[in-house]
């Protein structure tokens, strides 16, 4: 019996000792390691969502460019010698006036018409025209 005691005794003791360390919260460590992992997986997501962000201004760039091309087609139909500005094309009522007239990066759009093809692009997002980056450079 008095066995019993001692070992229901020191039960109760270490019961309470795990409900003093329960109670104490958290270790500085242990925070640390909890920040350390939240920043990582901020980082990257951080990272996913500009990269889906920069894909997307280049899609934007790339439908403009070919409502640009149907804009001037349309144009060139009345005017079949010359080519027309983003501007002309819009005080000629061919593009809407609350349509954007320019790329994602706030750059005008390229458009030449040389002989009878014409050309529109964006010049990307580093605003210098002839890069890899220039968005799409298509002749007909």
């Amino acid at each position: 019996m008095k066995v019993e005691r001692t070992k229901h005794r020191a039960l109760r003791r270490a019961l309470a000792r795990t409900a003093r360390r329960a109670q104490a919260g958290m270790t500085l460590v242990e925070i640390m390691i909890v920040v350390v992992i939240m920043g990582l997986i901020a980082s990257a997501v951080g990272i996913a969502v500009f990269d889906q962000a920069k894909r997307a201004r280049v899609d934007t760039a790339g439908q403009e460019v070919r409502t640009l091309e149907h804009a001037i087609e349309l144009w060139r139909q009345d005017h079949p010698s010359g080519c027309p500005t983003v501007e002309r094309l819009v005080s000629d009522g061919i593009l809407n006036r609350r349509q954007r007239t320019k790329d994602p990066w706030d750059n005008d759009y390229q458009i030449s018409c040389e002989g009878g093809d014409v050309a529109v692009h964006s010049t990307g997002p580093d605003g210098i025209d002839g890069n890899d980056d220039d968005v799409p450079r298509r002749r007909n």
